[in-house]
């Protein structure tokens, strides 16, 4: 009786931690040189077979509950079982979101929404974890076009990734669709995408050298540079799944 007790308050602290128990945080990408998804955890790893080809990766979200990658590609977010690389559904993009040009998306896990750069540049789309379109916002306060998203999981707020003639800069949306800048990036970028670490407080951009991305901390400091095979496309970053719990 007394082993059950434990397994049960065991397992009841396991749900109300949420859905997973969180793991060493991983970064992952796609470039225009290869068909996988690249880990840049420890160990490095690929995953295979994400990307067919004529395509390329044009956004990409990371949820550590349930351990799958979300990738956008011109008119579908594939949903990728991570590791084994198993293509789990298409969803088909709402027509107002299709497009060929970098288009960053990110995932708020708490509920697992998904937010989408609309192709405007200057609004974006919440989506249900199904694809169906919540609502648009137009933001306001944009510094230039939005060249990237990342959701930061523990400060719960979606961050923007913009670029003027002063930089690339990354600024937070408050719920009235304002965008208010915060940290200027002390490097030169490609700006397509945008990763966040929000256990570290780090931000990952690719670099304008197309071979390297980019490690920025909260000030906007480079910290470190990640070689790559080839152009960045897309990049998600957080904390990977232990245990999933569905």
């Amino acid at each position: 009786m007394r082993v059950l007790t434990v397994t049960i308050a065991g397992w009841i602290l396991l749900v109300a931690a949420g859905c997973a128990t969180r793991g060493p945080n991983h970064v992952y990408l796609t470039t225009a040189a290869s068909p996988a998804v690249r880990d840049l955890g420890s160990p490095a790893a690929d995953i295979a077979g994400v990307v067919q080809p004529g395509e390329q990766a044009l956004g990409l979200a990371y949820d550590f509950n349930t351990d799958h990658l979300f990738v956008r590609f011109a008119r579908v977010i594939r949903v990728i079982e991570r590791p084994s690389g198993k293509i789990l559904r298409e969803m088909p993009l709402p027509k107002e979101l299709q497009t060929e040009n970098s288009a960053d998306l990110a995932i708020r896990s708490s509920d697992r929404h998904l937010f989408a750069v609309h192709p405007d540049g200057r609004s974006v789309v919440e989506l249900t974890l199904l694809g169906k379109t919540i609502r648009r916002v137009e933001l306001t306060g944009l510094a230039g076009p939005i060249a990237g998203l990342a959701f930061d999981q523990r400060g719960d707020r979606l961050l923007i990734l913009s670029t003027t003639h002063d930089g690339a800069r990354i600024g937070a949306l408050n719920p009235g669709g304002d965008v208010t800048y915060y940290v200027t990036l002390a490097a030169a970028v490609r700006p397509v995408s945008l990763g966040y670490d929000s256990e570290a407080r780090h931000f990952f951009v690719p670099l304008a050298d197309d071979r390297t991305l980019g490690e920025f901390d909260e000030s906007g400091n480079l910290v470190a540079r990640h070689p790559v095979d080839g152009p960045v496309t897309a990049i998600g970053a957080g904390p990977r799944s232990f245990v999933r719990v569905f």
